[in-house]
């Protein structure tokens, strides 16, 4: 029997976060920590709403910190935080800054033992301080989801525990209609890939498969919308639930190829994750789509991946597998996303070696198709 994943309270609703106020019994009275980038906090708009409904409360921000939460930040965060007797964290941004509010709450009860809960060497076991999640972007799904990201010099870690859910997550597609275009991009991007991955992981169950093509449909309504800034308010608030519902499907299935590539391709190449995901994606999802039984390594074999494929295809508008790698590079062109490993700097044999060496092999093993290395060869290609 496929287990439940318990889920965040969901405040659901385009403007809600102007309206955050109304619970106030929540917040009112404790020492709250705010979490925000750097800069999103304002572009957003969030500020000047926090600004009001926090007025009257003891709050300390922590901003300081990397758009990719490293273990070092993470351990500042956590100092300030128990110096100040935090009682409740507040994340306010985008999935960098509502990892780094989970980070905070893992470490804040062993502060000594960071590294090592980061490493998966110890288990999160204190429930911590409460923790509200307000993306003002749609992609990561973080506010859905039980993992954290962190880096430890080059490596990449995702701190993983039911613990680290947020109690309660505010989705306002107002928030997130004041990046880039670029951005934008990068962040919707995101949550489509861990749509298309969720659906075909292996680990996947049928609450995931739901979940992400829901977030998969979600997508490929409202993204380009959003990202050419023509988006209505019913538009935004569909790609704040695509991202959620991303997250949602992930949080049981965990990512597969494209993702285990991807972090070494922004570690090395400086790129956000959202795109980097993409420089190898269209390759892949040709490849499953025009996989043989013999490729399929997943238990539940090669009729399984076919009709995953098959609703993947219909939702993405791709009606021969074969061409599947040239619709999706020219769906990133649309949005303006350069599209080949090329264009940020990998132009030669030897990077390109060298990034297919750095995938991650937790998200390759819940991939259910084995590359060759001749396949690897081939999403790693200079054309």
């Amino acid at each position: 029997m496929e287990s439940e994943h318990f889920m965040p309270l969901i405040i659901n609703e385009i403007g809600s976060f102007e309206k955050f106020d109304q619970f106030k019994t929540l917040y009112s009275g404790k020492k709250i920590l705010l979490v925000t980038g750097k800069t999103s906090n304002s572009q957003s708009g969030a500020q000047a709403i926090l600004n009001h409904v926090l007025k009257d409360e003891m709050t300390f921000r922590f901003h300081d910190f990397e758009v990719n939460p490293k273990i070092d930040d993470a351990v500042r965060g956590v100092n300030f935080a128990r110096e100040n007797n935090i009682q409740l964290i507040l994340a306010v941004g985008g999935g960098s800054a509502i990892d780094m509010a989970k980070l905070i709450k893992a470490f804040y009860a062993s502060p000594n033992d960071c590294h090592e809960l980061a490493r998966g060497k110890l288990e999160m076991s204190d429930p911590g301080i409460p923790l509200i999640a307000v993306p003002t972007t749609a992609g990561s799904g973080s506010e859905a989801t039980h993992f954290a990201v962190v880096n430890i010099g080059y490596d990449k870690y995702s701190l993983a525990s039911q613990l680290l859910l947020p109690d309660i997550a505010v989705l306002d597609g107002n928030l997130i209609d004041t990046c880039s275009p670029y951005q934008k991009a990068c962040n919707g991007l995101d949550a489509l890939a861990q749509s298309i991955e969720s659906a075909w992981a292996a680990g996947s169950t049928e609450q995931s498969r739901g979940y992400a093509f829901e977030a998969v449909e979600l997508c490929a309504k409202n993204l380009k919308s959003v990202v050419e800034g023509d988006a209505n308010p019913l538009t935004l608030q569909g790609m704040s639930n695509a991202a959620y519902r991303a997250g949602n499907a992930i949080n049981i299935s965990k990512t597969t190829a494209a993702h285990a590539w991807s972090y070494g391709i922004t570690n090395h190449h400086g790129i956000p994750h959202g795109h980097a995901v993409w420089l190898t994606l269209p390759k892949i999802f040709k490849m499953h789509a025009t996989a043989h039984r013999e490729q399929v390594s997943a238990a539940r074999g090669i009729k399984h991946l076919q009709e995953i494929m098959q609703k993947l295809m219909k939702s993405l508008d791709i009606e021969v597998a074969k061409q599947a790698d040239t619709i999706l590079e020219n769906f990133i062109i649309s949005l303006g996303v350069p599209h080949k490993l090329t264009m940020i700097g990998a132009d030669t044999v030897e990077q390109r070696a060298f990034l297919a060496k750095q995938a991650n092999m937790e998200r390759m093993s819940n991939n259910p198709v084995s590359f060759t290395d001749r396949d690897i060869t081939e999403i790693f290609s200079l054309d």
